[in-house]
């Protein structure tokens, strides 16, 4: 990678960890750059409209990122609850990697900012669109209707999102297998049905 881009990729990453663990507002730009290590100049070459544009793009980031493990796991995973018990053991990796500092990748900068950037909150939509399509395939997979299937699908990342706001708080992941165990349970009775 030449090194030009890997300052543009730094200035993601030291943003999405930052903007995970203080949020959009709490992270300055010299804050990024600090922790990026890129040079000043490049933080308005990369993204000239500044702080928005680079929370947009972490955001859209991170979506892929999760779209595209959620995918792997929906490929490896024998069922949806194979699938739920799975995604639950990615989340809680990923809260005991960081000390339980960080959450998902893009839901605290749109707690923040859907309200106020549309092009964040559109970058948060193709997120969450993906994901609730990836899990609803899944489930459909299992025999679930389609309609149904969106249903639980957005039931289970508002109930993942849930659980790991409760698990930073608590420091630990009760909360998240609480809630794979109830979707799954959810799932074989609509799987039953």
């Amino acid at each position: 990678m030449p090194r030009a881009a890997e300052h543009k990729q730094a200035l993601i990453h030291a943003a999405a960890r930052l903007f995970r663990r203080r949020g959009y507002g709490a992270s300055g730009l010299n804050d990024i750059l600090g922790a990026s290590g890129a040079p000043k100049g490049s933080l308005y070459h990369y993204f000239p409209d500044g702080k928005e544009q680079l929370a947009e793009t972490t955001v859209k980031a991170g979506g892929i990122m999760v779209g595209q493990t959620l995918e792997e796991l929906a490929a490896s995973s024998k069922d949806g609850p194979a699938y739920l018990r799975g995604f639950a053991r990615l989340l809680i990796g990923w809260l005991d990697d960081s000390g339980y500092e960080e959450g998902c990748p893009i839901s605290t900068v749109l707690l923040e900012m859907a309200g106020e950037s549309d092009k964040i909150r559109a970058q948060g939509h193709a997120a969450y669109d993906r994901w609730r399509q990836v899990t609803g395939d899944k489930f459909v997979a299992d025999g679930v209707s389609r309609k149904d299937a969106t249903a639980l699908a957005t039931h289970t990342l508002a109930a993942f999102e849930g659980a790991m706001m409760i698990a930073r708080v608590e420091k630990k992941d009760a909360a998240i297998k609480t809630a794979a165990s109830l979707l799954s349970a959810q799932l074989k009775v609509m799987t039953a049905a």
